[in-house]
């Protein structure tokens, strides 16, 4: 999973320049195309002339084209390039769509599909509510560590090998509520696997809540998770539930699409 800015710059096999050179690249999404040099070098926390010197790199090598009328920045050929090098999902997401359209219709919240992408879940699609709703993730986005629900799914369902590796690693401190420690997480992740659902109460966002379910292809394998994302004042214990059924719901109906069946003796023997 994906670690602290802190922990990669400290790791004395992590070349730090790269690190803040890609700490830019990363800021590019569906919802911020453009950035000024203003902008980048005060998401990232980096100095401005740092940045003004990562970000000159980057547009020498292809990776980043000014807009020299508005003196904004935008991916260039080289970073675009990238992109048909990674794996396609298109086929999933566009599967997906109806499943995902119909719980955002029955919850009237957000909804979020993830794949696992080399250890890392990505998001692949979001469909948006008409209510008020800030959502802070887009396409193309890694969606955080073990504090995330999609985190906590891809992890609850690794072999118990995988699954300590992924504790050993440092876990930040997104909010006042996200758990850090390691035996927290290992009772999580037990709950999480035999419950099949996982929650996230404002452990990454305050004022954020989401609750999800994983996606299972016709041998069982977790092809994808689903979040509904809520607000925390549209989360009470009646919300909650609701959000919680009709997730699950979702997730299965989808599975059974790609063709699993969590009863394979039944099905045999009619």
């Amino acid at each position: 999973m994906a670690t602290s800015k802190e922990s990669r710059e400290t790791d004395p096999f992590s070349v730090r320049a790269l690190v803040r050179g890609l700490s830019i690249l990363g800021l590019f999404d569906v919802d911020h195309r453009e950035w000024t040099i203003d902008e980048m070098a005060e998401q990232t926390g980096l100095l401005r002339m740092t940045a003004y010197r990562m970000v000159r790199t980057l547009e020498s090598m292809a990776f980043l084209v000014r807009d020299s009328s508005a003196n904004r920045y935008r991916l260039g050929p080289a970073a675009l390039a990238l992109t048909y090098i990674a794996e396609d999902n298109s086929s999933l997401v566009q599967a997906a769509r109806p499943f995902l359209e119909r719980l955002t219709k029955e919850t009237g919240e957000s909804v979020t599909l993830a794949v696992d992408i080399d250890g890392f879940p990505v998001c692949v699609d979001i469909i948006d509510t008409n209510r008020p709703f800030k959502r802070r993730t887009a396409p193309g986005r890694i969606l955080g560590d073990l504090v995330s629900v999609h985190g906590k799914l891809y992890a609850a369902f690794k072999s118990p090998e995988e699954r300590e590796s992924l504790l050993a690693q440092p876990h930040p401190q997104h909010t006042p509520y996200s758990v850090t420690d390691p035996d927290e997480i290992r009772a999580e992740l037990d709950r999480v696997a035999n419950e099949g659902v996982a929650y996230d109460l404002e452990g990454i966002y305050i004022g954020t809540c989401a609750v999800g379910a994983p996606v299972r292809d016709q041998v069982g394998n977790i092809a994808a998770t689903v979040s509904v994302v809520v607000p925390t004042g549209r989360f009470g214990p009646t919300e909650r539930e609701l959000c919680t059924q009709a997730v699950k719901s979702a997730c299965a109906a989808f599975s059974a699409y790609l063709g699993w069946n969590p009863n394979p003796t039944l099905a045999a023997a009619s």
